[in-house]
């Protein structure tokens, strides 16, 4: 018989299994065309229906581009030719091919030029496809109506690309597990609820004729769902049976969904603070985890600075929304001094 350790489960034959990973190999380049097109459809579909990972990625988005973009005379031009499809600002349609990238791995949007090669606007995009050629190097776009578009005219966005994979990883992708394990438990939390205020009863009556039965059947239904009373003719019900409570129907789940909302957001790498809440997080703790955070806005916005620069040639600068190193720089100080004040006097409290 198997020894049960720590990360292993047993199966229905009494055998214990080890819980692991199943290996990964990497998208690359093998053939003298590979493509690749992201799955919008699915991530944008978590993207509008977790509330969570909404909140994640539009914070992620919002920090990026937050204080709005620094650029002097000449690339300030340039960016003020960037409307979108017409009505959005440069930093709206920056950031929203950022968020995109968050969300499905990649974005796109078309650089649309004027006859001397002069950016005119950047369109997003949908539903491209990536070829690359054998060595891993793209070599053009697709669209779903398979017009082609060089790799000049497409602003790419890839999001955590690893490897030599020609796209981005989905921001999601390692959360979907978690995702899917919150809304089981939402769904369970749901049916426990309506079971308490409106438990399962079965009704025994004194007849056995079909329509007779549907009557009072549609009779009694239709008053719970109008929560109406209901007046049935003596005789007709003979006893009222309960559904017993169901085995741990009374456990409070609360706790373990909100266990999961908060593995879900310590998974994203969004603070608690970051989100709005966080009891048990000290002022001193706080500034340290905001400090990390701000390490990774700074490397996402190195990130959009760099392909600005290098696809658009656009030179632009992004402020971190609100730094607090001069903060701690000076509470440092601070303590040092008043530690440094006791060294030398040390009986001044005493």
């Amino acid at each position: 018989m198997a020894t049960l350790r720590t990360g292993q489960t047993t199966d229905f034959t009494g055998e214990a299994t080890e819980y692991s990973v199943n290996n990964l190999g990497f998208d690359s380049a093998e053939e003298i065309e590979t493509r690749y097109t992201p799955d919008f459809e699915k991530w944008h579909g978590y993207y509008r229906k977790i509330p969570e990972l909404r909140a994640v990625i539009n914070k992620l988005a919002s920090w990026t581009f937050g204080r709005g973009i620094k650029a002097d005379k000449k690339n300030q031009d340039k960016l003020d030719k960037i409307k979108g499809h017409g009505k959005d600002s440069p930093r709206g349609v920056l950031k929203n091919q950022w968020r995109v990238a968050l969300m499905a791995g990649d974005s796109f949007a078309h650089i649309i030029k004027d006859s001397q090669g002069r950016l005119t606007n950047l369109k997003p995009l949908n539903k491209l496809t990536i070829v690359a050629n054998s060595e891993g190097i793209i070599i053009y776009y697709e669209d779903k109506l398979g017009k082609k578009y060089n790799v000049e005219d497409i602003y790419h966005l890839s999001y955590e690309r690893i490897a030599d994979e020609i796209h981005g990883i989905p921001f999601p992708e390692a959360l979907e597990e978690l995702i899917k394990s919150r809304n089981e438990a939402l769904e369970d939390l749901r049916v426990l609820y309506h079971r308490n205020i409106k438990p399962i009863q079965f009704f025994e009556v004194e007849t056995d004729d079909t329509t007779k039965l549907t009557a009072i059947e549609k009779t009694i239904n239709d008053a719970y769902s109008k929560s109406e009373n209901v007046v049935i003719p003596a005789g007709v019900i003979k006893e009222i049976k309960r559904s017993s409570v169901a085995q741990y129907a009374t456990l409070d789940s609360l706790p373990y969904i909100q266990f999961l909302v908060r593995q879900f957001v310590t998974a994203c790498g969004m603070p608690e603070v970051i989100m709005g809440w966080g009891a048990e997080t000290t002022e001193a703790s706080s500034k340290i985890i905001y400090l990390a955070f701000q390490q990774e806005i700074e490397d996402m916005q190195l990130y959009n600075q760099e392909q600005i620069k290098s696809q658009l040639n656009i030179i632009i600068d992004l402020e971190f929304p609100a730094s607090i190193e001069s903060e701690m720089i000076k509470d440092q100080k601070k303590d040092s001094g008043q530690l440094k004040e006791m060294n030398t006097n040390p009986n001044k409290d005493g």
